[in-house]
């Protein structure tokens, strides 16, 4: 899944704090947003990565592992097969 935007984007400086808890460059807010996403998509057992331009935005890409038919017929999950686009 890719998340991206058009904004101010995040200096090169900056892209290896952004995932560490409480780190943030704004006034108001706690710098948890971005880390529990990370935590969340590590205890799947996928992947984040960031790209970002100064003044041309920023793409997360998660990627997460999908079950085989077998796994999921095992935990009685059935895959999905929808598409969704944010």
């Amino acid at each position: 899944m890719e998340v991206t935007d058009t904004g101010k984007g995040i200096p090169e400086s900056e892209l290896d704090q952004i995932f560490i808890p409480f780190y943030t460059t704004k006034e108001s807010g706690t710098g948890l947003g971005l880390s529990i996403c990370h935590k969340i998509v590590q205890d799947h057992e996928g992947t984040i990565e960031v790209e970002s331009v100064p003044n041309m935005g920023t793409k997360f890409t998660i990627t997460l592992p999908t079950a085989t038919a077998a796994e999921a017929a095992e935990r009685q999950i059935q895959p999905n097969r929808t598409k969704i686009f944010v």
